[in-house]
């Protein structure tokens, strides 16, 4: 059972239950104020008819000029006032008893009426003569309501028993119920078809929500839910939406880093492919040829060393990109200026030879949470790069200094530069600007690739800004630390 539909039954049940209880509150309410009116207009009427006997017992007494009537004189006299009551719809019998040494005589009245008898209200049946008794029952289909009340004339006790036709006010209950009944039938439709509008509407963005989710299941993660308001169900649709950008983007990045990885493993086969083409086609000569020169055999054996070294250059680099981020890396606060002074004199013997220089100048007092070694092969890496693509005589220069709460490291060459078409491309695996140029100075082209992950490793990031023909800035930014215990900032 699908939820509007729980929430329609059981509101609906609902509904119709508390509609049934009104209904029977309302009946049992107007059965009490109709059988107490009735009550009430039957006690009345006894009580008027009571009123015109003592009337006429009081009269006849006057007419007599006696003090108090006998017994027989007074019931002549009641006797006459009663017969002369004639019976109608509503008073169907009366009977006046008198109260005798043993019993109660019937003194007017109808002595053998059968809704006397049917009414079972005799005086000898009651202890207390000081009340006025009262019963209902049913005589050939129709209601009848029945009073004995005590009656004082002359001193002596009577009592006048009284059947009233109440069989109207049991058809005014049958037509309320049946009202009641029809109302609460026509307020429960009424209440169901409104009810069910009500439930669709309230209702309809979750349908919404669940067409949308399948949608996105099926995989158009670029579906979004729009639900306006600020229920709950906007703040899931929301939850929703957000969900599926998150999605969206992970499955993108898988799909980004699959391609990638399409591509590192392509082109990772063709650099491997060109040295040993290179190595099998000038060692195959080296084989064949009985008769080799000397000049040529050493061009050949040169050729096959140089690629072989590139081979041993591009493993290294691919191992180091590759477990960069599996070492078990150390980081503690280090003195930048060390690590750059650490740097600038490893790598002078190698721009010596390449006839550069290294300008390094770093602000004292700034301290960088880092892997001290691999922190220095990013920095080795980006100077390695500025010497490949610098003429002879040229300079490079590793400048650092507080950029807010960052350390700002820059690293400047003046060589070749990199056109600006190709700046995005230079963070790929195995990507060269000039892929002659690069191999001919030992380069693997995962320099660059290499460089972004240790820089992710220690929170920060590169910029690179180049000009052809003037040559390139890196400019990286790492966080600052607070020195270790024991060394203060100057």
């Amino acid at each position: 059972m699908k939820l509007w539909q729980k929430i329609f039954l059981s509101t609906l049940a609902l509904t119709v239950t508390v509609t049934s209880l009104l209904s029977l509150l309302f009946l049992l309410s107007s059965r009490s104020s109709l059988w107490e009116r009735e009550n009430q207009r039957a006690l009345t009427q006894q009580q008027s008819l009571a009123s015109l006997i003592k009337t006429g017992v009081v009269s006849q007494r006057l007419q007599s000029g006696k003090v108090r009537l006998s017994a027989e004189e007074a019931d002549s006299a009641a006797a006459s006032v009663l017969a002369r009551q004639e019976a109608d719809e509503y008073l169907v019998s009366s009977r006046l008893l008198r109260r005798g040494t043993e019993d109660w005589n019937t003194i007017a009245g109808a002595s053998f009426d059968e809704l006397m008898d049917a009414a079972a209200l005799q005086g000898d049946d009651y202890a207390d003569e000081t009340l006025t008794y009262s019963r209902t029952f049913r005589q050939a289909g129709r209601l009848y309501l029945a009073l004995n009340a005590p009656l004082s004339l002359e001193q002596t006790d009577y009592r006048l028993l009284c059947v009233f036709d109440v069989s109207e006010v049991e058809g005014i209950l049958r037509r309320q119920a049946a009202t009641a009944l029809t109302l609460s039938a026509a307020g429960s439709l009424g209440a169901a078809g409104a009810l069910l509008v009500v439930v669709q509407t309230l209702l309809r963005p979750l349908n919404v929500l669940s067409r949308a989710s399948r949608r996105i299941a099926a995989g158009s993660y670029s579906e979004r839910i729009r639900l306006s308001g600020s229920d709950e169900l906007a703040d899931l649709a929301q939850d929703m939406n957000r969900m599926a950008e998150a999605v969206q983007s992970r499955v993108t990045q898988l799909e980004q880093a699959a391609e990638d990885r399409s591509a590192f493993i392509a082109n990772m086969a063709h650099e491997m492919k060109t040295p040993l083409t290179s190595i099998l086609g000038f060692a195959d000569l080296l084989y064949l040829q009985k008769d080799v020169p000397d000049k040529k055999r050493m061009e050949y054996a040169g050729i096959i060393v140089e690629e072989t070294k590139r081979m041993r250059s591009l493993s290294g680099k691919l191992m180091e990109l590759l477990n960069v981020g599996s070492q078990n890396l150390v980081f503690t606060p280090e003195p930048l200026a060390d690590v750059m002074k650490e740097v600038a004199a490893a790598m002078e013997p190698v721009l010596a030879s390449s006839g550069l220089t290294l300008q390094q100048v770093c602000e004292e007092g700034l301290f960088v949470m880092m892997d001290r070694e691999l922190f220095k092969s990013l920095l080795y890496n980006f100077i390695d790069n500025g010497r490949k693509a610098s003429p002879e005589g040229s300079r490079i220069q590793m400048l650092a200094h507080r950029q807010g709460g960052q350390a700002e490291i820059m690293i400047r060459d003046y060589g070749q530069g990199i056109p600006q078409k190709e700046l995005d491309k230079v963070r790929q695996p195995f990507y060269m600007v000039d892929k002659s140029r690069s191999r001919k100075a030992g380069g693997a082209g995962l320099g660059l690739a290499l460089c972004e992950e240790i820089c992710r490793i220690h929170k920060g990031a590169f910029a690179i800004d180049s000009r052809v023909g003037k040559g390139t800035l890196i400019t990286l930014r790492f966080p600052l630390t607070a020195p270790p215990v024991g060394e203060e900032e100057p």
